[in-house]
């Protein structure tokens, strides 16, 4: 396919005297642009102040700082702006941030400009092109895209839609979002068969919702939908009603696709997804089976409600507000602000969305996946050198250009972001370098290896958080704790961490130094977090493992109970995410029969 020349809207930034004037002392400015009309421009924070001008779409203001003020008649928080030499407020719904643009913002030489030009990337090379779900930018069968089927897929990782999907579940669910009328399209292959299933499931999944809603059956008869989807898809409605799903005619044999799929995928950490001999993509990441394509593939797998979201619309709406950003970026080195622009994170990815029509929310979650919880290469503008040439302050939030075929597919991924860039009188290639220290965990992996979403955020010893969980040897994921033995009370832990941690029971009163740590206590440490516990196998809070959570899980199993939070994540004794199936219930009856512990890691 030829290059595609697409329009480019560039934003031109005001320089006096037409040339650019560098300072050591001062900072660059930062300007921002009005999205709307008759905004008004006012003395105050908040409507009750008077509007000093009425303003429309395109203007453009000096901002003056970077922080929101809270205010009467704009949730978000206003901005401190400059308006034709006078100072004001905004409400910031009406703002879009301003990067300088030479067709991608590249070399990108700061965290905003790797983000706002990633997004822009994703939207005209993705979005736009009808790879608009985060399964299609995996898995190109949209008849209609504006590339050939099967070419054009963003990473290599089979897992990657999964943990996008839960990433944003956890913002959405968190934020009271899964309420608001969303949309799914749902890719409907010919000749599937009747069920497919993990390697390390026994059983695939299995549902038989009936039909309760005539009229809504009439919508999935109208889209398409075979009765293997609909079943799945009933369930979402009972709970979300105003929820749509159209199904997306892909008029492809499943068994076509997934030969076409068989050797441009990978996936990591699965002994039973591979075949022998092994073909590595990366370290540590191979050539996927048969088996494994064909359930990654296959949506039906992932019609559930931590995974649905894969099939949402990427395109930006504006409920996807900066503090339902915040949620996932929270516990990462992206929870504050950026060290170069000094700009709330939140705020960026919300901007990136609003400038290039894409949700910031999956923009957050697919940052966090590429570049882990911590800072590292990629995401700390640290010298490097690659092929020959040395470079120092670049930044590459989606890695993008980091082919698996490179050497090292990050240090590519930079090299891609430093395009444009000159080299300075040392022969470096030279950008802006963040002050910030380099942790060398940092994910950094264009496989998107957090296959494991939410199960992998184990802190290092950065925060007084992870440091009193190093202590006890406690491992965070999420917002959970784990690696707890059974029988562990309170008192063998005051003995490590004195009371520099307090410890309570799932209703909120304090534990004695006697008793247990049981599946939905918390931790609270000294900085104000707060971590609920997880034990393995423990779903029923009393921090065994017993006949009564056997019954518990059954339950789950047969929809007659909902397991939540911690206690979901409990269930989850064999699979790593998603709901919880039938390996979990073998897995569990296997600990009870003492044949194999449950891991509590």
């Amino acid at each position: 396919m030829s290059k595609k020349i697409y329009k480019i809207v560039s934003y031109i930034i005001l320089m006096a005297c037409s040339f650019i004037l560098f300072s050591v002392s001062s900072k660059a400015l930062t300007y921002v642009y009005i999205t709307g009309t008759s905004v008004m421009f006012r003395e105050g924070a908040g409507v009750g102040f008077r509007s000093m001008a009425s303003l429309n779409d395109g203007d453009k203001l000096l901002l003056l700082k970077s922080e929101k003020v809270g205010g009467a008649g704009c949730d978000a928080g206003w901005y401190n702006v400059n308006y034709n030499n006078q100072n004001g407020f905004v409400c910031s719904d009406y703002i879009t941030f301003a990067v300088e643009d030479n067709d991608d913002y590249r070399p990108w030489t700061s965290p905003k400009k790797a983000i706002f030009g990633g997004a822009k990337f994703i939207s005209y090379d993705y979005i736009a092109e009808g790879q608009n779900t985060s399964y299609l930018k995996k898995f190109n069968v949209n008849p209609n895209s504006g590339y050939a089927l099967y070419s054009h897929q963003y990473m290599a990782n089979l897992a990657a839609p999964c943990s996008e999907a839960y990433n944003s579940y956890i913002s959405y669910r968190d934020n009271g979002l899964l309420k608001l009328p969303l949309t799914f399209s749902i890719p409907i292959f010919k000749n599937m068969p009747e069920a497919t299933k993990h390697p390390t499931d026994s059983v695939p999944k299995k549902n038989t919702t009936p039909v309760t809603d005539q009229e809504f059956e009439k919508k999935l008869n109208a889209e398409g939908f075979p009765e293997s989807y609909k079943t799945w898809i009933r369930e979402l409605h009972k709970s979300y009603p105003n929820w749509t799903f159209k199904g997306m005619q892909t008029n492809i044999d499943f068994k076509k696709a997934v030969e076409e799929e068989r050797w441009i995928n990978s996936i990591n950490a699965c002994s039973s997804c591979y075949d022998s001999p092994l073909k590595q993509t990366e370290p540590g990441w191979y050539i996927a089976n048969t088996a494994t394509i064909e359930y990654y593939l296959d949506p039906r797998n992932f019609l559930d409600l931590d995974s649905i979201l894969m099939f949402e619309d990427l395109s930006y709406n504006k409920i996807q507000t900066a503090s339902v950003v915040q949620s996932v970026l929270n516990n990462t080195f992206m929870s504050g602000k950026d060290s170069v622009d000094k700009l709330s994170y939140a705020d960026i990815f919300v901007e990136a969305g609003k400038t290039h029509n894409i949700n910031p929310v999956y923009l957050a979650s697919l940052a966090k996946q590429e570049m882990g919880v911590n800072m590292g290469t990629a995401s700390s503008g640290k010298r490097f050198t690659y092929k020959g040439s040395t470079y120092e302050g670049f930044y590459n939030f989606f890695n993008i250009g980091a082919y698996s075929s490179e050497e090292n597919p990050v240090l590519a991924g930079l090299v891609y972001a430093a395009r444009g860039a000159s080299k300075d009188a040392s022969g470096v290639y030279k950008g802006s370098i963040s002050s910030e220290p380099v942790n060398s965990n940092q994910n950094n992996n264009n496989n998107n290896s957090s296959s494991t979403p939410n199960k992998n955020d184990n802190t290092n010893n950065v925060t007084p958080t992870a440091t009193y969980l190093s202590k006890m040897n406690m491992n965070r994921k999420s917002n959970f704790v784990t690696n707890i033995s059974l029988n562990t009370n309170v008192s063998s832990l005051k003995k490590i961490v004195g009371n520099d941690v307090t410890f309570k029971n799932s209703s909120g009163g304090l534990l004695g130094d006697s008793e247990l740590l049981t599946t939905g206590s918390t931790l609270t440490f000294k900085n104000g977090e707060v971590l609920t516990v997880v034990i393995y196998g423990d779903l029923t809070g009393d921090g065994k493992i017993n006949s009564a959570d056997l019954l518990k899980m059954r339950q789950a199993l047969l929809k007659k109970v909902t397991l939540q939070g911690a206690y979901q994540e409990a269930a989850h004794v064999n699979t790593i995410s998603g709901s919880i199936n039938s390996s979990d219930l073998l897995r569990l009856r296997q600990h009870l029969l003492g044949k194999k512990n449950i891991n509590q890691a």
